[in-house]
């Protein structure tokens, strides 16, 4: 299972915010950044669907940029 630490560090790396990766997950940013220091807990769908948002955000922050 992926650590609230490694989901901030997948978002970090992409380049994004809360705010984008939250539109995606259709949940307020708070609510990611509480998973991403521990302070929500999730089931492993709920990760993996914030797993995905990341993924959704990067590529249409890709889409604008080209």
């Amino acid at each position: 299972m992926i650590t609230p630490k490694e989901i901030r560090e997948w978002r970090e790396l992409k380049g994004l915010s809360l705010r984008d990766v939250a539109k995606f997950c259709e949940v307020s940013p708070q609510l990611i950044g509480q998973c991403e220091t521990g302070k929500k807990y999730l089931t492993d769908y709920n990760y993996a669907e914030i797993i995905k948002g990341i993924n959704l955000a990067f590529a249409a922050k890709q889409n604008q940029e080209s």
